[in-house]
């Protein structure tokens, strides 16, 4: 009974501990690890620092969100397969609700002029985010290296013909994988996410499709945040209609400037395609790979991270993710210099994000929405 009675104290104290680092989880991987951190190996000590940032280490090597997979890790350490559960949910829990209040007030209000505005200058600030990201991105996975300077063009010149982005970058990562060495199951268990009931295609909406639709990202989705856009703007708006450019702008921009990672943006997404219901299916099925993948693979990960034969795979997937991306921004870009205010705001916000350092991207995306409100209204 008091072995019971322990076990129920600690997944208590990972329930509160993952609430809270939840709704505090502001300022992108960074500020979420920094938090993640503190509260786990400084305050809790849970887990020490060098098991830290090898569970760190290990979550840049695996899809889903980084911060997520950390927290589960140390969930874990702390109170078994259960605790691992609870501390994801906990986490994932504060964002997923905010995103479901934004998603409300956002069905209810952004038809208003004033709201319009505001949401103006989201768009002009995205794109400066990832063109951003694109410049910082390229200099640190390209450096000196020909094949993935290769493969980045031929990926962004196969997304821009509308080849599929996620077939795009596994491809790359094989192709950079066979550059090295033939041998390895990688390809095999890559092969596996992509099996064709993750591939399905039409417009008719199904809470079963959405989900599958979430659960295929959340399964491949590598790199940045921002290739989360690519594949809901090719899952959602180009191949089932289901949100148009603005609304998938917006859901991005939730994401940003809600606590916990950016994924939390399926939340929103999911909620203006298919209500309460949509946004706890689409949830589900974007954090859902991430638990699979904590339970049974942080081991043999921990491990495989030292291989360079993985991680030549890896590089292969950074170096498409950035060519995604940057498709991303060139259509992005061109819609919003239609009017003279969209021009002004991008230029401002660019310039907020190359040099200015530190600069959360909230406080990029309050600046556009805000010079989105004054410009309009002049």
């Amino acid at each position: 009974m008091a072995g019971e009675e322990s076990k129920a104290v600690k997944l208590k104290e990972i329930a509160v501990s993952c609430l809270k680092l939840g709704t505090i989880g502001f300022g992108g991987i960074a500020g979420m690890i920094t938090t993640i951190e503190n509260e786990m190996v400084i305050r809790r000590k849970w887990i020490d620092h060098q098991h830290f940032m090898d569970v760190l280490s290990t979550s840049y090597i695996i899809p889903g969100p980084n911060a997520v997979e950390v927290v589960m890790h140390c969930g874990k350490e702390r109170g078994g397969r259960a605790g691992l559960v609870v501390a994801g949910v906990c986490y994932i829990m504060p964002a997923m609700l905010m995103c479901l209040l934004i998603g409300y007030f956002y069905r209810q209000y952004s038809a208003l002029p004033d709201v319009q505005h505001f949401i103006f200058g989201i768009r002009p600030a995205i794109t400066a985010l990832i063109i951003g990201t694109v410049i910082r991105l390229s200099g640190t996975t390209l450096t000196n290296n020909r094949l993935l300077i290769a493969l980045c063009v031929l990926v962004f010149i196969g997304s821009l013909c509308g080849l599929n982005e996620v077939l795009l970058i596994i491809g790359a990562g094989a192709v950079n994988y066979l550059y090295y060495s033939a041998r390895s199951h990688l390809p095999v268990i890559a092969g596996l996410l992509y099996s064709p009931i993750f591939l399905q295609a039409g417009a008719r909406f199904s809470d079963s499709k959405l989900f599958l639709i979430f659960l295929k990202i959340g399964a491949v989705l590598y790199g940045s945040g921002y290739v989360l856009f690519a594949y809901m703007d090719e899952a959602l708006v180009r191949n089932n209609h289901w949100l148009n450019h603005q609304q998938l702008m917006d859901a991005i921009a939730v994401g940003q400037i809600t606590p916990g990672p950016i994924l939390s943006s399926a939340t929103f997404a999911g909620y203006i395609i298919g209500g309460t219901t949509g946004g706890v299916v689409a949830t589900i099925g974007i954090f859902l790979p991430s638990f699979f993948i904590s339970f049974f693979l942080h081991k043999l990960l921990s491990s495989a991270r030292k291989s360079q034969k993985l991680r030549a795979f890896l590089d292969g997937l950074s170096a498409a993710s950035i060519s995604i991306i940057a498709v991303v921004g060139i259509h992005l870009f061109t819609s919003s210099i239609r009017q003279w205010q969209g021009s002004v705001i991008l230029t401002a916000c660019l310039f907020l994000m190359l040099f200015v350092k530190k600069l959360s991207p909230v406080l990029i995306i309050l600046a556009g929405s805000i010079g989105g409100f004054l410009l309009l209204g002049i």
